[in-house]
C-alpha cells in the first residue's frame, strides 16, 4: 500500500472513474492518505460520485509519472465518514480546510478495499500489488 501511496502522492492529480447505469465517469481527484494502515479518498455527498460510489462501490484510479509511469488502482470504496477520520484528512492536507471541517455533514471519506494495484512503464505490466 505504501508504494500505491507515494505514487500517488507523487502525481497528485490522478484519475477516479465510476459507473452511473451503463456509462464510465472520470474526474480529476487529489486527495489520498494512510489512516489506519487503509488508503483512504475524499468527497461530497453533494457530489454524483458520491451517489455512484453508494449505487455501484467499485472505482478505479489512474495516473502517470513524469518518466511515463503509470498505475492503475481497483477496488472497493468502503464509506467512514467520522469526525476522527475527517480530522485526520484535514491534518493531513490543509488545502481540505477551504472546503470542509470536521463537522461538515457533506464531507465524505472513504478507504479502498479488495485494492489492486498495477504499475506499468512502456514495456508492460512491471508489478502488481493486493492489499
Amino acid at each position: 500500500m505504501n508504494e500505491v501511496l507515494q505514487f500517488l502522492t507523487e502525481n497528485p492529480i490522478f484519475y477516479l472513474a465510476t459507473v452511473e447505469g451503463t456509462t464510465p465517469k472520470v474526474r480529476p481527484f487529489g486527495f489520498v492518505m494512510n489512516y489506519q494502515d487503509k488508503l483512504y479518498f475524499c468527497t461530497s455527498n453533494k457530489k454524483d460520485v458520491y451517489k455512484q460510489l453508494t449505487q455501484n462501490p467499485y472505482f478505479e484510479v489512474s495516473t502517470t509519472s513524469k518518466s511515463h509511469e503509470w498505475i492503475r488502482l481497483k477496488g472497493k470504496a468502503v464509506f467512514h465518514s467520522t469526525k476522527e477520520t475527517k480530522q485526520a484528512a484535514l491534518t493531513a492536507a490543509p488545502f481540505l480546510s477551504n472546503m470542509y471541517s470536521a463537522d461538515d455533514p457533506s464531507f465524505e471519506l472513504f478507504y479502498i478495499e479488495e485494492a489492486e494495484a498495477n504499475f506499468f512503464n512502456m514495456k508492460g505490466v512491471a508489478k502488481s500489488i493486493k492489499f
